[in-house]
């Protein structure tokens, strides 16, 4: 069929025609299996059936693909480009197909011994193979019966390692119980007869596990603990017994004069701190006897220290200022002291309100407390905020190191204000006794400074009682500089001067207010510089009142006044300025100062030019450009005449008195060079104003210019008193 196919694709386009050849394909599709199956399937015949219309038309199909391949074969192309018929071509392939099976039987025939041998070896080896077989057979039968042996051992194994692993356990924990439980003799005869040494320390501590184990609910049920609680217990008191006879021992060591207590507490006990924490866990009222033995011991230590130390400092005390040393007490200037005189004897006048070397407490601050023995050789006077620092700075080492003892020690702190709370309130009584007889504002105030370091340096320490004590301190010093500064501020308010006009001297109200004042504000406290602001600037005006209203009007005439304000203020300006003090009191006496310095220079003038300058102040109104005639007729030529002539004849004289009044007035060179000038100078202005006005009431020269002093002549004599004032 194949090959009638491609002999009739091959030969389509000779013969025979299209029409037939279609009918020859329908032909043979009919006669197809298909064709004929679906044709029956349907029941019907010819060629309307459609399902026998859709095989055929399957089948051209395929055929029609078969017909496609077969002309693509290089084979049937090959016969084709010769033109060969195709049928012959097929002839011709099957008898080369013929000839070749022939040729196969003949070899196949040939070779059928071997064939036949082969086929007996293959047998022989399908024997072998069936032997081997039985016995892989037989080994993977022995081979699953010693797996399960294997197995079998292997639960055994594990079985066995499970027993001895509990085994194990058992014999650690039973173990780890006898050796807890058990009291060896050897700790026996060590609790009892061993010295207390740090080695007893070590067994304190294996008595202390084996009782704490005993007291164990999952052990104390056990007989075993039965039989050894009676003796632990005897160990037990033994230890504590011993325990407590060594440690108050050492307690009382402390109490030993010349103790350096920091070296016994640091390098003995706290060594046995763990004695302590064995009496904490088995012995409570013990322990807290021995809490309180201490505590009780270096309370009195600590209080008899601070003591000691205080009463060495005080006996280098200078003594303070007394109420004899306020603002406006009397001054005993060149007064000898005797059995009968009223002075006291501790009145300190200007050195009770000067800083001076007291300053150097504040750069002390950070320094150790001073040695008392080392001070007490020296010898050299204390104020009390030095002593103040140094105890303060004592007790706040000290207390720091006690604190700290006393948590490393006891575990807490809990002690510690009955420890140092005795000696707190001495140092708190010693200063309130001071300051009920002091009466020492600057001291309150370095007292301030210094307290305010020493809390500053404490606030890194947890020691809250000195906190408080520190606080109180503030309180109390702060109190106490108010008082003070208010009986200042009465003394000056109640002062009266005596009946007799003073001199024009600075007065000792105004030398000691500059003094405090400076020294005040040099401290610069910052933590009080508001309120103290508001006590100056009270206590300025008091003083202000003082010397304007009851001192300068004991004196007849301004001029009088005003020297003795000039005097005054200026003490207190250049002694703020010299000081490094300036604030608000220096920039107010300062315009005060000027004030009163143009004052004085106009009183000093109309005490000898008092005609010409009221001569000026008259005329210049009258003879000022654009003034009318008639004002100008108003001018008396006559008295200008007569001030001229006047002025000429007394004018050396004149500046030489001026020489003289500034000279007795002034005894500060600096302050009288000044005045001098000022006074100079305004008579040069007044002169040359009267000179003007002459000039404006005889436009063609006076009849009396003979008489004019000319200016520059007057200006050498200025200068030349002024040099040599």
């Amino acid at each position: 069929a194949g090959s009638g196919a491609r002999r009739r694709s091959c030969s389509a386009s000779q013969t025979p025609p299209r029409k037939t050849l279609s009918r020859q394909r329908q032909e043979s599709a009919r006669s197809h299996p298909r064709f004929r199956s679906a044709r029956n399937c349907c029941g019907m015949g010819g060629e309307a059936a459609p399902a026998a219309a859709d095989a055929l038309r399957a089948l051209l199909e395929e055929e029609d693909e078969d017909l496609t391949g077969f002309a693509e074969d290089a084979a049937v192309q090959e016969a084709l480009s010769c033109g060969r018929d195709l049928r012959e071509h097929a002839e011709e392939v099957e008898s080369s197909l013929r000839a070749v099976e022939r040729e196969s039987i003949a070899d196949y025939i040939k070779e059928s011994e071997s064939l036949a041998g082969l086929h007996t070896q293959i047998r022989e080896c399908d024997g072998v193979l069936d032997t081997m077989e039985s016995m892989l057979r037989g080994f993977q039968s022995d081979l699953a019966s010693i797996s399960a042996q294997i197995k079998y051992l292997q639960d055994e194994s594990l079985s066995m390692n499970v027993r001895l692993r509990n085994r194990k356990a058992a014999e650690t924990q039973l173990s780890s119980f006898i050796t807890q439980i058990v009291v060896p003799p050897e700790l026996i005869s060590q609790i009892c007869e061993a010295e207390v040494d740090a080695s007893y320390l070590g067994y304190v501590q294996q008595l202390d596990a084996k009782v704490s184990f005993a007291k164990l609910e999952s052990t104390a049920m056990t007989s075993a603990c039965a039989d050894i609680a009676p003796e632990l217990e005897k160990l037990r008191l033994k230890s504590v017994q011993r325990i407590r006879d060594f440690l108050l021992e050492r307690v009382g060591r402390l109490k030993r004069r010349m103790t350096n207590t920091q070296i016994l507490q640091n390098s003995v006990l706290l060594k046995y701190k763990g004695l302590y924490a064995f009496l904490q866990s088995h012995a409570p009222d013990v322990c807290a006897e021995v809490r309180e033995a201490y505590t009780t011991t270096m309370s009195s230590v600590y209080l008899a220290k601070v003591r000691d130390y205080l009463t060495g400092l005080l006996s280098l005390k200078v003594e303070p200022p007394s109420k004899s040393d306020l603002l406006a007490a009397e001054e005993w200037v060149g007064y000898t002291s005797s059995l009968f005189s009223s002075k006291p004897s501790h009145a300190r006048g200007d050195g009770a309100f000067k800083l001076g070397e007291r300053r150097a407490v504040l750069d002390a601050a950070g320094e150790p407390p001073l040695v008392l023995p080392a001070a007490q050789q020296e010898g050299k006077p204390l104020h009390y905020e030095a002593i103040f620092r140094s105890a303060c700075t004592l007790l706040l080492d000290v207390a720091s190191s006690e604190h700290s003892f006393l948590t490393s020690f006891f575990g807490d702190a809990d002690s510690f204000d009955h420890v140092f709370g005795k000696s707190i309130f001495f140092a708190m009584e010693n200063l309130e006794q001071h300051l009920v007889t002091s009466w020492d504002a600057v001291g309150c105030l370095l007292l301030v400074h210094v307290n305010t370091a020493q809390r500053d340096a404490m606030a890194a320490r947890p020691v809250p009682l000195l906190a408080n004590f520190f606080a109180r301190v503030q309180v109390l010093v702060w109190s106490r500089f108010k008082a003070i500064m208010e009986a200042h501020v009465q003394s000056v308010s109640a002062f009266m001067p005596s009946g007799k006009a003073p001199e024009t001297a600075p007065h000792y109200v105004a030398r000691r207010y500059a003094e405090l004042v400076a020294s005040l504000r040099s401290l610069k406290v910052a933590s009080v510089e508001p309120m103290l602001g508001s006590i100056l600037r009270v206590l300025w005006t008091e003083v202000e009142k003082l010397l304007s209203e009851r001192l300068a009007r004991q004196h007849p005439t301004l001029k009088h006044q005003a020297a003795l304000l000039i005097n005054n203020y200026d003490l207190v300006v250049h002694t703020l300025a010299e000081r490094g003090a300036r604030g608000e009191e220096s920039t107010h006496f300062e315009q005060l100062l000027d004030q009163v310095k143009t004052v004085f220079v106009e009183e000093q003038l109309l005490a000898d030019n008092g005609k010409m300058i009221s001569f000026v102040k008259q005329a210049e109104p009258l003879l000022v450009p654009g003034a009318p005639p008639e004002d100008a007729a108003k001018v008396d030529k006559g008295a200008m005449e007569h001030l001229t002539r006047e002025f000429y004849d007394k004018w050396k004289a004149g500046i030489e008195a001026i020489h003289r009044d500034v000279v007795q007035s002034f005894s500060n060179f600096k302050l009288g060079m000044d005045i001098l000038k000022q006074v100079l100078t305004q008579l040069l202005l007044y002169y040359t104003r009267f000179l003007d006005l002459v000039k404006q009431a005889f436009p063609h020269g006076p009849p009396f210019a003979q008489y004019i002093l000319s200016i520059p002549t007057l200006m050498n004599e200025i200068k030349h008193f002024s040099r040599n004032f």
